[in-house]
């Protein structure tokens, strides 16, 4: 029926003698759909990064890493999100075990949710190549401006990063 508009109301099937709305069901995304998403997403990635990334997240490697995003220069050493969990696990148990237990357990699952599981597939369950979203570094040195700042451990969305040298470091 051509010109009709969907109105938002359930249609009526008058196809039986009881006259009971349908509903449009929930339907799962063809996978067509899935890898349109994926592309969308995937598209924007530097996959030279997304490579480094999932070298660190595999082989728990530490690389020397310079970060251009977005006018900002991040200099430091890429870790595995295991050990920038750790390191929020270990500094919130410090801050927080004796005087608020409730708080420390909260921020200890926060941050195990963070950790990829051990047997990750480089498949995800879409069928497509998994795709890292967020980077990890400890001994930070930010730089914008002639400013420096200096940070234990950062994370930064990959999506975000404008440029990368393997490497580099802020020279003190």
């Amino acid at each position: 029926m051509r010109g009709e508009q969907y109105t938002g109301e359930p249609v009526t099937n008058n196809s039986t003698s009881e006259a009971a709305p349908t509903e449009t069901p929930f339907r799962p995304l063809t996978r067509v759909e899935r890898r349109n998403l994926w592309l969308s997403e995937y598209g924007d990635q530097d996959f030279a990064l997304q490579m480094w990334v999932r070298l660190v997240e595999l082989q728990d490697l530490e690389i020397e890493m310079m970060l251009q995003m977005n006018g900002l220069l991040v200099f430091g050493v890429m870790v595995s999100t295991q050990r920038y969990a750790q390191f929020y696990i270990d500094l919130n148990e410090e801050l927080h075990r004796e005087r608020e237990p409730e708080t420390a357990d909260a921020l200890r699952e926060y941050y195990m949710a963070l950790v990829p599981p051990q047997d990750q597939p480089e498949i995800g369950p879409e069928g497509l190549p998994v795709v890292y979203r967020y980077i990890h570094m400890n001994d930070v040195t930010i730089m914008s401006s002639g400013h420096k700042i200096k940070v234990p451990y950062w994370r930064g969305k990959i999506h975000e990063v404008d440029a990368f040298v393997v490497g580099a470091t802020a020279g003190e």
